[in-house]
């Protein structure tokens, strides 16, 4: 938790000593004086405002003294403060780096304790758990003693983020770091610190297809979680709204939709000479089954948007990004079907991204991007049709001329555009 900060008046100016005694160098500036750990005594700490420039509105931090002013390290200050009193350097900026080394190693000790690492650490920790009590769910961790689960709703990729609330109120967004957590536990020996797994699995409800209820998925998702981590507040950047009209796109023949799990679909992969079309054929129905196992109560209906052919293809990098195997998540947008981008991971899980295919009211139009009317389509296709499976027009890939970058930079009001999926700094 950060010092609590108070305002309090800066030193007055020190007055002039007498003759043959030097004259303090400080001339003293307004701020706010913060606590920091570590400095000399007869220093301190101001927080001041940057008012100008593009971090116009953040802070940082100065450090004084009656003989130095706007020092911007506490290492430095030491340095000094030391040089001053006639004693070694060395020796107290030594004994500062061990101390801030030992509040680091504590702080990662913590961190542990908690299931909050990551690479081999986490990986041990979580096969130690596994090899005892087997995989842990998200319906398990609901129904531990005193743990809860909740949900939100992410409306710009259309998924559920679930949070798991240990007792102590730490929050555990995945289900591997309560594993870590109890795998820690575990390999500390303090196994009269972990719940009794096997009880509270014996305890759980099950639907009507002999799956798991997760009541933090299944009751009452949010629209924002109850317990609001504080944040600090980033520094203030200029930005300015790049914005796409129709003349920033050009034609590509490199995209089509295709239909999947149709009796037809490998022929029309092989159509359109889609390099990778026997790794698309086996993973749709692989990913259609996962889903249906997720909780989806249909088999929803998969298809793929080609893109880029090989390293020479005009584009490739955005082509690249849109292209893959979508889903309809038979909820209609602007009372059409809407497709979410599926991958799959290691053929047993699942991977979403905020990209889809929708229809657009606003622009009367496909598109593939961010599900809103208020951003662009990475890639479009400017004929009505029902469903993107009928489109047989040519689509359009957002790829701005030289010059038309320079008009988005500068905020180019809209004609008949909408805002793309990302704002570009201003230089």
């Amino acid at each position: 938790m950060p010092p609590k900060k108070e305002k309090a008046e800066l030193p007055a100016k020190a007055e002039p000593k007498t003759k043959g005694e030097a004259k303090p160098k400080v001339q003293m500036q307004a701020g706010t004086v913060v606590l920091a750990v570590g400095l000399p005594e007869g220093w301190w700490a101001v927080e001041k405002t940057y008012g100008t420039g593009g971090m116009a509105g953040s802070t940082y931090t100065r450090y004084f003294c009656k003989q130095h002013s706007s020092i911007c390290t506490i290492k430095k200050a030491i340095e000094l403060w030391a040089q001053d009193e006639g004693k070694d350097p060395a020796k107290y900026l030594a004994e500062y780096d061990a101390k801030k080394k030992a509040e680091k190693d504590k702080a990662q000790e913590d961190r542990q304790a908690k299931g909050f690492v990551e690479g081999k650490k986490k990986q041990e920790a979580i096969e130690a758990f596994q090899n005892t009590y087997g995989k842990l769910d998200g319906a398990t961790i609901c129904a531990l003693p005193g743990w809860k689960g909740e949900s939100k709703y992410l409306p710009n990729s259309g998924q559920i983020s679930v949070r798991y609330y240990a007792p102590d109120g730490s929050i555990y967004p995945l289900v591997n770091q309560v594993e870590a957590l109890f795998g820690f536990k575990l390999l500390a020996g303090k196994v009269d610190e972990i719940p009794d797994i096997e009880a509270v699995r014996s305890s759980l409800t099950y639907d009507a297809k002999g799956k798991v209820v997760n009541v933090a998925r299944r009751e009452g998702v949010l629209d924002e979680f109850t317990v609001v981590k504080d944040k600090p507040e980033p520094k203030k950047r200029k930005f300015c709204v790049m914005v796409a009209e129709e003349q920033h796109y050009r034609e590509t023949e490199y995209i089509s939709v295709v239909k999947l799990l149709t009796d037809d679909a490998e022929a029309r992969l092989q159509k359109l000479n889609v390099p990778e079309a026997e790794e698309v054929l086996e993973a749709a129905p692989k990913i259609q089954r996962l889903l249906v196992e997720r909780g989806l109560t249909w088999a929803p209906q998969l298809l793929y948007v080609t893109g880029s052919r090989n390293l020479r293809t005009p584009g490739k990098k955005l082509l690249e990004a849109t292209q893959g195997i979508y889903y309809d998540r038979a909820v209609p947008f602007n009372d059409r079907p809407c497709f979410q981008k599926v991958s799959l991971r290691d053929d047993k899980k699942l991977a979403c991204t905020g990209h889809h295919v929708s229809w657009s009211n606003q622009l009367a139009l496909w598109k593939i991007g961010q599900l809103s009317e208020a951003k662009a389509g990475f890639a479009v296709c400017r004929q009505d049709r029902p469903d993107p499976f009928q489109l047989d027009a040519v689509w359009q890939i957002f790829e701005p001329k030289v010059q038309d970058v320079e008009s988005l930079g500068k905020g180019a009001h809209p004609g008949q555009g909408e805002g793309t999926d990302e704002g570009k700094e201003s230089s």
